[in-house]
Formats: structure tokens, sequence, C-alpha cells
């Protein structure tokens, strides 16, 4: 007859309960008795669903991504990135959500019960402060970070200011002076450093050409198609409107578009625009935009973590280019 986990329970001397703890990985027992447990469960042929001999061995061949959007083209490239070089390596790939603070509070929370279940994990634009990353690393996994530097952890990202400098400098070239940014609804509802830091490369080139931003040329919006239609809306009704905007991803830049279009305002007659990230259909409408590697930070971000341990220690940062892309929707201004 198959071995119960009572029957793991009564060899290794402990309770049913410690038993699935043990197999489950969580915590609150003894390390001696988990391993105990273990070769119990494995002598007598008990395994639960995911596998005694993989919790004996300490390799599961899966590998754990946390991010805090699943719903964005973004993420859909970096997973497609990442799910490549895994699936060809014979891995598996297992996502967590931290779309809100409670949801990042709860995998914070249960981050070291989960090395049972994954051999490492990729943190997706988690941007985890001092203590956050702390935890993490006691958790003792191998951890690969994308969108951000951290010099502890191996690390990849691109540098957003001078990509967001470079496109507003690409519309200050053309003879633009009245250049506004959109996305501030976004910027108000989440603190994320890579929004900030295409804010200060939007304002900085102003800045270095003499230029102003009046208050009304930042428009709301999420980075959204219906954010870009929100955006446009705003614009419409200024007295003053900016003949130039920089829209920070590529999804608003569309919904923009197709919403100047509705309005009569002419792209790039009546207004210029540049997106950000150079996404599938970017192309398709004639967009302007800086293209960042994404699909390429996936992949690269998996091969890190599957050279674990033979990377050197520490955080090992790599920068990767970004690439102005010129099309139909910038000119000069009329």
């Amino acid at each position: 007859m198959r071995a119960t986990i009572e029957d793991v329970a009564r060899e290794a001397e402990v309770s049913v309960a410690t038993v699935s703890r043990a197999l489950r990985g969580m915590d609150h027992v003894a390390e001696s008795t988990r391993r105990r447990v273990v070769e119990t469960a494995q002598r007598l042929g008990y395994a639960p669903h995911f596998g005694a001999s993989v919790l004996a061995g300490g390799v599961t061949r899966t590998i754990g991504l946390v991010a805090p959007y699943f719903n964005i083209w973004y993420t859909s490239q970096i997973l497609a990135g990442v799910e490549e070089v895994l699936s060809a390596a014979g891995h598996d790939l297992v996502i967590f959500a931290a779309d809100t603070p409670v949801n990042r509070d709860r995998f914070l929370a249960r981050a070291h019960s989960l090395r049972t279940r994954i051999d490492g994990l990729l943190l997706v634009d988690f941007f985890p402060d001092i203590d956050q990353l702390q935890r993490l690393i006691e958790s003792g996994h191998n951890l690969v970070a994308l969108g951000e530097d951290l010099d502890r952890i191996p690390s990849l990202s691109i540098d957003n200011c001078d990509a967001a400098y470079r496109a507003t400098r690409h519309l200050i070239e053309l003879g633009h002076t009245a250049i506004g940014i959109a996305g501030g609804h976004q910027v108000s509802l989440d603190p994320s450093p890579v929004l900030a830091a295409r804010i200060d490369g939007y304002q900085g080139a102003l800045a270095d050409a003499g230029l102003e931003e009046p208050g009304d040329y930042r428009l709301g919006g999420m980075l959204t198609v219906a954010g870009g239609r929100q955006a446009i809306d705003e614009l419409a009704v200024q007295s003053a409107p900016p003949t130039a905007v920089f829209f920070m991803s590529d999804e608003m830049a569309m919904g923009a578009l197709a919403q100047a279009r509705r309005l009569g305002i002419e792209v790039p007659g009546d207004l210029s625009i540049i997106g950000f990230d150079d996404h599938d259909l970017a192309e398709a409408t004639g967009l302007s935009t800086m293209r960042q590697p994404v699909r390429q930070l996936g992949s690269l971000a998996a091969e890190k973590m599957l050279s674990f341990p033979d990377h050197e220690a520490g955080g090992i940062h790599e920068l990767m280019p970004v690439e102005l892309v010129v099309r139909d929707t910038s000119a000069p201004p009329r």
C-alpha cells in the first residue's frame, strides 16, 4: 500500500501537522526535524504533489518571478524573454503578484517558505527598500533584479533619465519650445523611480535648452490607451496647448493618436508625439519612440539566474542601451 502522511509522522516521531509544515517548507520547523521528515518521506515513498525528491535535493528547476503588473505590454515582453530561456533549459516559471501594498507584504512574509518551491527569484520593477531587500537576501533565494540597480544582487536596467532626456531633446531639436509630458495620474498613484527618472530627464532637457515647463503642460492619465485619450482631452481645452508631448509609454501615445484623430488634431502638424518602449504596434502606427530592449532584458535576467552560483558574488549591474526611433509622429512645429 502507498505510504500516507500518518506513516511518515509515525516513523519520524513527529505530528502530522509537523510533517505537513516540513514538506511545504513552512517556518517554525527545526532544520534537523525538516531533514528527518524529508528523509523519512523518501524512504517510505511518500510524496506530496510537489515531490519529496525535490525537497530533499533542494533543486526544483523552477524559477519565481514577482512583479507589480502583469496586464501591460512591458511585463508580457519580460515574461516572454524569461520563459524562452528557462524553457530551453528545462526550467519552469511561477509568477507572484505584488500589485498592491497588501500583496507585496504577503509576498515578503512568505518569501522564506518559497525556498522549497523555487530555485531563484526574479524581481521585476519591485523596488525594495533597504529593509525589504535585506529580508529577501536573508530568505536565501538566488536573486536577480530587473528595472533597477541594486548593488547587492545582480541587476539589469536602462537609463530612464537619459532616455527621457534624449526623447525631449529630439522634440527641442525639431524646433518645439512648448513641450508637455503625459502620465501624471500614473505618477500620482505609483511612486516608481522609473517614472521619476523619466520626469527628471524631461525637465533636464528643457532646462538645458532654457525652456520653461508650465504647470498645465504636465498632462494626466495612466500609462494606458485610455490614459492617452485623457491626456489629449486635457490638451484640447487649453488656450495655448503644447506643440509636442512626450508620452511615458507607447500604449499611452497610441491612445493619444487615436483621440487626436477623433478631435481633428493633426499629428504631427498640430502636435508632435513621442512615446517610450517601441511597442509591437509602434511601427504600424508610425509612432516615434524610445526603443528599450524589453524582451532581451527578460532573456538576460533568466540567463543570469541560471548562472548561479558561477557568477561573482555581490551585485553586478548591466545597463542596456535605449535607441531613439524617429517615425511619422514627430516633426517641426507648424
